[in-house]
């Protein structure tokens, strides 16, 4: 086998022992770059855009939803609310304004707010609205306003500029809280409390001259009774008598005025029981002329009961009693010796209007009024100089008006008394 000389290899390229120079660009392939460039720039830009816009909904949805908190609670907000430009014309107002004032609410806006502040206030609320638009702070006013139905409101005026940007023309808010009640409320507590000063002051009197009128039958006891333990050996039979008759006729008066005082003062309390039940009045007469007759023996007093015997009242016993033994006891007080006291009753209507008549020395006119007021505390003397608290008369008058009557004096100086009181007829 013959050998084949070899023969060296021939390069594969002879260029690639030259050096590699780059292309030059074409202009279109340059434009071509650029434009995808840009469509990539847009296409970032256009997914920039569209998160904006999802955070724009979301954020115009949550101030929908901010605006619909508001607009409710600006609407039914219990408290009255306006929105006022600076001349004070209403912008908008709220549901419980729209109530208060009586009109619609489209009917409101456009319309003067002074139009409903009475005449004699309007300058308070001209400073008001001008301090509104001049401070920072808020700012407040009482006055009144008046509805379309003619009710007027005592308010409490608040109001505050609003910080507006968007719109040019200056506004406020203005608040009302109605006063009226809390006025009514403050008026009476202002009358309750200059009656309860005057009631105390009147008390203090009152007590004042009840300790006075005490203490005189007081002194005359201790002497008699003195008298008595200390000379009854000396003393004749006539005389212990007299003594003894003077004694019993103080602690009689004394004991009257003592009873008196604590049923006022329970009265007074509401510690007295009120249980009226049905009453056979000409019995009840009967019963107190039996104990009135020895302190009218002493005057030569006659007492007459000319009540029917069938006549029946619907009154508390012990109250009933109280007030007729009262009135008697007065009459026999104020009449003169030989005098005549009548009682006597008549139907009318639902109640029976009964009568405690004396032909003793009446009462001047202009006393007449006093006799039942409790801050006048007119007393006099009785004919055999017989003093008088006057409370007596007082605890008639508080307990007919417990059984819904009324109690009222007829009068000629002179010629004697009629104290005429009704108490409700039994059906």
């Amino acid at each position: 086998m013959k050998q084949t000389k070899k023969q060296p290899a021939k390069p594969i390229n002879k260029k690639v022992k030259k050096s590699v120079k780059p292309k030059p660009v074409k202009p279109a392939d340059e434009k071509m770059g650029d434009v995808k460039k840009l469509v990539h720039l847009l296409q970032v830009h256009q997914i920039e855009l569209e998160h904006q816009n999802h955070e724009l909904r979301i954020t115009q949805e949550e101030l929908e939803v901010s605006r619909n908190k508001y607009v409710n609670l600006f609407d039914f907000a219990p408290i009255p609310y306006f929105t006022l430009d600076q001349h004070g014309i209403i912008k908008e107002v709220n549901l419980s304004a729209s109530k208060m004032f009586g009109v619609d609410r489209s009917k409101l806006i456009g319309k003067s707010f002074i139009t409903y502040v009475p005449m004699n206030e309007k300058d308070i609320y001209d400073l008001f609205i001008k301090n509104v638009f001049s401070s920072p702070v808020k700012q407040s006013c009482e006055l009144s306003v008046i509805s379309k139905d003619k009710r007027i409101f005592n308010i409490l005026l608040e109001g505050l500029e609003l910080n507006d940007t968007l719109e040019s023309d200056k506004k406020c808010q203005v608040a009302i809280i109605d006063m009226t009640d809390f006025r009514k409320i403050e008026n009476i507590l202002r009358k309750y409390n200059e009656e309860l000063k005057k009631l105390n002051t009147t008390k203090d009197k009152y007590f004042t001259i009840i300790a006075h009128d005490l203490k005189s039958p007081f002194q005359s006891l201790l002497s008699s009774s003195e008298m008595l333990a200390t000379e009854i050996e000396s003393l004749s039979n006539k005389e212990i008598s007299l003594f003894s008759r003077g004694l019993n006729e103080n602690l009689t008066s004394l004991y009257g005025l003592i009873e008196n005082l604590l049923h006022w003062s329970m009265l007074q309390r509401n510690l007295i029981e009120y249980n009226p039940v049905k009453q056979n009045l000409y019995d009840i007469v009967n019963k107190i002329i039996e104990v009135s007759t020895p302190g009218a023996l002493k005057k030569n007093i006659s007492i007459t009961n000319d009540i029917d015997a069938g006549t029946m009242v619907f009154a508390d016993d012990k109250m009933l009693f109280s007030i007729i033994h009262n009135l008697i006891t007065n009459a026999i007080k104020f009449n003169q010796t030989k005098g005549r006291i009548i009682v006597s009753s008549k139907e009318k209507d639902n109640f029976i209007e009964l009568s405690v008549q004396d032909t003793g020395t009446g009462i001047e006119s202009d006393n007449i009024s006093k006799l039942f007021d409790f801050k006048e505390l007119f007393t006099r003397q009785g004919t055999a100089g017989e003093k008088g608290t006057g409370l007596g008369l007082l605890l008639c008058k508080d307990f007919i008006e417990k059984h819904g009557g009324k109690i009222w004096v007829e009068s000629v100086l002179g010629k004697g008394s009629k104290f005429i009181f009704t108490l409700p007829k039994t059906i």
